[in-house]
């Protein structure tokens, strides 16, 4: 039997760091916020009535020293910095949001900004979708000595940062178990099987349908009435629990996996859907279920060597191993990987056959 090592290869990075000095500051959310689509608008200093609040830092110290408010603002290799100096000297105020920071005339302060030139320097990346690009936009803040600010001798406050992740929405792609409409029905044994899909959204809902014939679209089966449904599944992957209705040997059911986001600008709600997965219950499993959902997750990477992988599998070759971080792993450990793919926790490289 033709068989193959696959090693997949990913990469991790988290760093944090916290001290106290004459200012104490706090941020809310703690370092970190995930929004699906932010626009230029959101972003400008000119129009402050245009953007959410992405982050509030608080402050307690001092109010006679001369001290400025310095924010630096990273996106990959590029960079936008804020000075805010107060009106009267040492009176910072005890909360300060993005919207203040992010502005070329906020109340009670003198401020220098270049968040303009920022904006033209990502113009081109902006003309392509009309949105800010995807990435982690870390606001790196601290109080110093007027005069010294971003000079860390001079630092009067413990430095803070938010991170605020736009992650475009990815489609919800079924994993297992079952075949898509129109390639047969998958068997399964399990009576409590493990849904599992792949996506980067924030809340599911599962969605299971009983099916008394044969359908031809994912239209018709939606029609029919749920035979379960369970809403506000944080992660991408859902247990069929003991209390839901079980399922029957040799019926065939079908499930799908719907999430809906709200957009914090418009405040309006857009809903995504993923097609129909079949399945059955039965005494003996699909002889090609394992290798289509093999297929399936390797389909979910969009990364150098996974099409190689692909082609090898479906003219015949078998998976011997599969190494991640120097670590032989089972099959069934990728579907683990491939939530920690979908929320952001690691970011997988290439993958190499051998």
């Amino acid at each position: 039997m033709k068989k193959i090592l696959v090693i997949l290869i990913l990469a991790m990075s988290i760093s944090l760091f916290a001290q106290t000095y004459d200012f104490t500051l706090t941020v809310t959310p703690p370092l970190h916020k995930t929004y699906h689509v932010l626009y230029p608008a959101n972003f400008n200093p000119d129009e402050p009535e245009m953007q959410p609040s992405l982050f509030t830092v608080g402050i307690n110290g001092p109010t006679s020293m001369n001290a400025v408010l310095y924010c630096r603002m990273v996106w990959e290799d590029e960079e936008a910095t804020m000075t805010l100096t107060p009106n009267t000297p040492g009176q910072f105020p005890t909360l300060l949001n993005s919207i203040d920071i992010i502005n070329s005339a906020p109340g009670g302060f003198t401020t220098v900004q270049n968040f303009d030139d920022f904006l033209d320097n990502i113009e081109d990346l902006i003309m392509n979708t009309g949105r800010m690009p995807d990435g982690n936009y870390i606001f790196n803040i601290g109080i110093y000595e007027e005069g010294h600010q971003g000079e860390e001798a001079y630092l009067l406050s413990n430095p803070v940062t938010a991170i605020v992740t736009i992650r475009s929405p990815i489609s919800i792609s079924l994993i297992t178990p079952g075949n898509p409409i129109g390639l047969g029905v998958t068997n399964i044994t399990e009576q409590y099987p493990n849904f599992i899909w792949f996506s980067n959204l924030e809340s599911y809902t599962f969605k299971c349908y009983e099916l008394d014939r044969i359908y031809d679209s994912v239209d018709e089966i939606e029609m029919l009435e749920p035979y379960y449904t369970e809403s506000d599944i944080a992660v991408t992957s859902y247990s069929y629990p003991p209390r839901a209705p079980g399922f029957e040997y040799n019926k065939t059911y079908a499930w799908q996996i719907i999430a809906r986001t709200m957009n914090p600008i418009m405040a309006s709600e857009s809903e995504y859907k993923s097609t129909i997965y079949l399945f059955k219950l039965s005494d003996t499993a699909s002889d090609e279920s394992g290798l289509q959902n093999l297929i399936n997750f390797f389909n979910q990477l969009d990364i150098e060597g996974v099409g190689e992988l692909i082609n090898l599998l479906e003219v015949g070759y078998t998976i011997d191993k599969i190494n991640w971080q120097n670590n032989d792993i089972k099959v069934e450990d990728l579907m683990h990987i491939l939530e920690s793919i979908s929320s952001g926790n690691i970011t997988p490289t290439k993958i190499t056959v051998e």
